[in-house]
């Protein structure tokens, strides 16, 4: 049994044939699976890069079941979370190790099947190895982390006047990131106030949206307004990284960023060290993640679970659990 989305707006629990393990694959018992805006912009057909039907679940911290052939069988048993870029390995961006901008780029759960399921298939080199007793939970908070952690990476934050824009997973998980890697202030901004709750009770400095100005801008929302108020609030010189994902066209101020000489930045997804980081954070309590986390449901409630998320002004994190 898995879930799948259909068409825009249908989403159902349905029987699906076995796969049979291929060389270097692995069986996997999913024990947490984190509902992402992406898989909201999927359900409500706003996603550019998909075709129905799509079978969703990119957030999740599993258990091996079983191993195929070819795969250490020390794998077997082992608690884990999923990186689910499928990759060409040839293309000029992988060979020099920016493999998430593949140029045959696949991701399970969007153009691969992924993980909302009884069970699913994963090749073994997807998989990071968790810390004995790591809580299954935050194990399916790693990936969002993880995107966090790559967009904080792009552009040096240590000393500097941070801000992101959107108090959502991403958002809050970026600016958690951002604080831990020395930003001399950060603060997240929001036009919801129980977000900006949210954010305050991580210790972070909250505000509605309003003309400040910034030396670094994560703009996590993903929509027109928002990429404007990230060009406008941006120092001269300044720069602007672009994390939330687009589901339709943006008109921008380009005389801004030319006459202010702003860099411009997008950001996709994560490598390898960027999830190594994120587990590495999460084990060691330089991020919060629990707070984050506002839903759960069995793991067949997936419509139940995906309304529930819709709810944008009252859900962040919502969680599915085996």
């Amino acid at each position: 049994m898995r879930a799948v989305i259909a068409a825009p707006h249908k989403i159902d629990w349905i029987e699906a044939p076995p796969t049979q393990l291929q060389s270097g694959e692995v069986l996997l018992k999913p024990l947490a699976i984190g509902v992402c805006g992406s898989d909201l912009h999927v359900y409500e057909g706003q996603h550019p890069f998909v075709r129905y039907p799509v079978f969703p679940g990119h957030e999740v911290a599993a258990q091996v079941v079983e191993v195929g052939s070819g795969v250490d069988p020390s794998w077997h048993g082992a608690l884990v979370a999923l990186e689910p870029s499928l990759t060409c390995g040839q293309c000029v961006p992988c060979r020099s190790g920016r493999y998430n901008i593949c140029e045959q780029l696949r991701v399970m759960g969007f153009q691969a099947p992924g993980a909302m399921a009884e069970h699913f298939v994963s090749p073994v080199q997807n998989l990071h190895r968790l810390p004995q007793g790591f809580d299954v939970e935050l194990g399916a908070m790693i990936e969002p982390l993880a995107v966090a952690v790559h967009a904080v990476a792009l552009t040096p934050v240590q000393g500097k006047q941070v801000a992101v824009l959107g108090a959502g997973t991403i958002g809050l998980l970026v600016a958690q990131v951002a604080r831990a890697y020395g930003a001399a202030g950060v603060v997240v901004v929001d036009v919801l106030e129980v977000r900006r709750r949210v954010a305050e009770g991580l210790g972070l400095v909250a505000k509605a949206p309003d003309t400040a100005k910034y030396e670094v801008i994560f703009e996590c929302v993903g929509n027109e307004k928002a990429f404007e108020a990230a060009i406008q609030g941006a120092r001269k010189g300044g720069t602007v990284v672009v994390v939330g994902v687009y589901g339709q066209p943006a008109t921008l101020s380009a005389g801004l960023i030319q006459d202010w000489e702003l860099t411009l930045k997008g950001s996709l997804m994560y490598t390898f060290s960027d999830f190594q980081e994120a587990i590495r954070l999460l084990a060691e309590q330089r991020v919060q993640a629990h707070p984050l986390i506002t839903h759960r449901f069995a793991l067949k409630q997936v419509q139940a679970a995906f309304a529930a998320a819709l709810q944008r002004d009252q859900a962040l994190k919502v969680l599915l659990l085996a």
